[in-house]
């Protein structure tokens, strides 16, 4: 059995696939024990084309989370989040920040100013800028998004070598204050393995990063950062065996913005 997946996105996002109730039945099949939905929070209209879903929309997303958490409740546990990119924007209203109805926020980053460097049609911009100065930038925010004390998941903490480009420099030292700080404030890392599809295959973070955050005391999550119903479970009982093997005996669950431990 796999005890969650605490990453999973809905068709409004409008680059996934599937209905809410395929991503729940598929999950139900594979004995997954809880799933967190944490689709994409609104972005400005400037940004958001393809990628998240409409301001207006976020109440329809709520209700129809709740929803299922009432009619499946006898069959999975349901969590309601968001993965809301990080530096904020106005489109997404803070007062879901301490909404209630909320289990979970994960903080991600996705775009440098205005460049959404994980996309694919903005590649060619890495051999427009130097490599160091966009990691050194990336981490920046991350750690900026850590500082914040607004999430409860740090989303796919390297993400920034999706597409395979490495840096030239060191980033050990900037990793390693990082995770103290995610250890002094509980902020938990995601294991997300959806890296494994992408060019650089390899999960989000690295096996060194994760090890970091072992030796940190950073708690842990795991996720497939599903857009479609039959990734639901691509490689966690794989990260499982893996984050074993570091050292880590638990992940992290949420309810009501509340963590809380998973034995594994």
């Amino acid at each position: 059995m796999i005890p969650a997946n605490y990453h999973i996105h809905t068709y409004l996002c409008n680059h996934a696939t599937g209905t809410i109730d395929d991503y729940i039945n598929t999950a139900i099949e594979m004995k997954i024990g809880e799933i967190g939905f944490a689709d994409h929070a609104p972005l400005p209209e400037h940004l958001r084309k393809g990628i998240t879903m409409k301001p207006e929309e976020t109440e329809f997303y709520i209700s129809e989370i709740d929803k299922r958490k009432s009619l499946f409740k006898n069959r999975i546990m349901i969590r309601l989040g968001f993965e809301v990119d990080f530096p904020m924007h106005d489109s997404f209203d803070k007062k879901y920040l301490t909404d209630p109805r909320i289990d979970f926020l994960i903080g991600s980053c996705h775009f440098i100013d205005d460049w959404p460097f994980d996309h694919n049609a903005y590649i060619d911009e890495y051999e427009r800028r130097d490599i160091d100065d966009i990691y050194s930038r990336y981490y920046k925010i991350m750690e900026a998004l850590v500082d914040s004390k607004q999430f409860d998941i740090a989303g796919h903490f390297d993400i920034v070598k999706k597409f395979g480009h490495r840096p030239k420099k060191d980033f050990t030292d900037i990793i390693e204050r990082i995770s103290k700080k995610m250890s002094k404030f509980g902020l938990t890392a995601e294991i997300n393995t959806s890296g494994m599809l992408k060019p650089v295959k390899e999960i989000y973070p690295s096996h060194d990063i994760i090890e970091t955050f072992y030796r940190n005391n950073v708690p842990v999550t795991i996720s497939s950062d599903s857009h479609s119903p039959e990734l639901i479970g691509y490689l966690l009982g794989y990260t499982l065996e893996k984050i074993k093997k570091i050292g880590y005996k638990k992940i992290s669950g949420f309810r009501k913005r509340k963590r809380y431990e998973i034995a594994i």
